[in-house]
């Protein structure tokens, strides 16, 4: 989406409301600069260096993921581990004192300088550079707490959404005039076959058909596969998210009993095929479960791994191009998979990836995670933001509904490390 950059009266007027406040990050060499715009005003705070920035950054994201996890990210240095293991069960570190100061250290350099601006304002943050790669939702406003439960995370505080730019988000509003209340309904699409010995093919017609292109598909897999975890070899898998299945159907209870519909796409359904041949321009909400696939260096060939049982036409990957070529009408995407968000950063683009795609389809808001999601927290966080959606609760659609079950995770204590609740952000339109 290449959107018509606005002028500052055009983003006070078209963009901000009274309770948003837009702070737009700019990474040079020797200064970078934080403009903070409210409706009637614009300020501008010098920051640090770029290196100075990304390098809290990086130290931040060490805190957050595991090691086990964590691998370099589209031409920023950080540390990373071959043999990713997709789908494996994942903890967050324990070690509560050193996250404080990642992310208190962060919290001081990127967003205090404006704090008299922000107050409690909705944060509209435009990031750059490694800033894309953080959730501003974990930052600490005080270096104080020695349970990840009780921190002063910034979310307590702030409702934070994301955008590429102001301007896209004008655009976004403009494209949808007159299309709102026409879709209804919920697509879930989760749990997909991606290999030839799940259990799930045996003894079904689709069993011949997948051993007949097990080839084929091993290798577009296997090309997938080290694009991700930068190691090459044909015997690489995609784990079963066992999770995502009782994930989608919470979901769809969900949205059945708050009196709405629900299709849920799972097993061979969870295809491609199906997927480009559906009219799809009628659900209120489209959810992906699955494995997301990064090509940080190629971001075109960044994708969403589906059945790999399907029309001989497909490959079992959604790809940004294809993604492209939907035609969507729902308010909400939401991408429940392993590092969505991430793709190739571009001076004055943004993040461009699956993110962009979607928004391009038709999609005003899409969710996205930030790095590989551990499966049974996700499938706890996403019933509890649909349940919050669904019932209008807070009046402000998904980023309040996000922050709201955001929040209620961190006071549940089992899962309150942010790894566990922050990867998810919401990028476009908050209304």
């Amino acid at each position: 989406m290449r959107a018509q950059p606005l002028t500052l009266a055009e983003v006070q007027r078209q963009v901000l409301d009274d309770a948003t406040v837009l702070l737009e990050y700019n990474l040079g060499t020797q200064q970078s600069y934080l403009f903070a715009v409210t409706k009637t005003g614009l300020t501008l705070h010098p920051l640090p260096s770029r290196a100075t920035v990304e390098q809290q950054a990086i130290e931040l994201r060490q805190k957050l993921v595991p090691a086990g996890l964590r691998r370099a990210i589209a031409g920023i240095n950080v540390e990373n581990t071959r043999g990713l293991t997709l789908g494996s069960p994942a903890t967050a570190s324990a070690n509560v004192t050193a996250y404080v100061a990642a992310a208190h250290a962060l919290y001081q350099t990127i967003v205090a300088p404006a704090i008299a601006e922000i107050g409690d304002r909705r944060m509209l943050v435009v990031p750059d550079g490694a800033l894309n790669y953080v959730p501003f939702e974990s930052l600490v406003t005080t270096a104080q707490g020695v349970d990840y439960s009780t921190l002063a995370y910034l979310v307590k505080t702030n409702e934070i959404v994301y955008a590429p730019s102001a301007s896209v988000v004008a655009a976004i509003r403009q494209g949808a005039k007159g299309g709102a209340g026409r879709a209804a309904g919920m697509l879930v699409v989760a749990d997909p076959v991606f290999d030839a010995s799940d259990a799930r093919l045996k003894g079904t017609p689709q069993e011949g058909a997948m051993r007949g292109r097990e080839s084929v598909q091993r290798l577009s897999l296997a090309s997938a596969l080290a694009d991700v975890t930068e190691v090459k070899s044909s015997n690489l898998k995609l784990v079963r998210l066992d999770g995502t299945r009782s994930e989608a159907d919470e979901i769809a209870k969900l949205a059945r009993s708050s009196g709405g519909q629900a299709d849920v796409w799972l097993d061979f359904d969870a295809s491609e095929a199906k997927l480009q041949d559906h009219k799809l321009d009628g659900y209120r909400v489209v959810h992906f479960a699955t494995h997301g696939l990064l090509d940080a260096e190629r971001p075109q060939f960044t994708g969403l791994a589906l059945s790999l049982v399907g029309e001989a036409s497909a490959d079992g990957f959604l790809r940004v191009d294809e993604v492209f070529n939907l035609r969507l009408g729902s308010p909400l995407v939401m991408l429940s998979a392993c590092e969505t968000g991430l793709g190739k950063e571009r001076r004055g683009e943004g993040v461009i990836g699956l993110t962009r795609a979607f928004m391009y389809a038709g999609a005003p808001t899409v969710g996205v995670s930030l790095w590989s999601v551990a499966d049974k927290s996700t499938s706890e966080l996403m019933p509890e933001f649909y349940r919050r959606l669904l019932a209008g609760q807070g009046g402000g659609g998904a980023p309040a509904a996000m922050r709201a079950s955001q929040i209620s995770m961190i006071a549940g204590k089992r899962y309150s490390a942010p790894f566990y609740w922050a990867p998810f952000v919401l990028v476009g339109d908050w209304r």
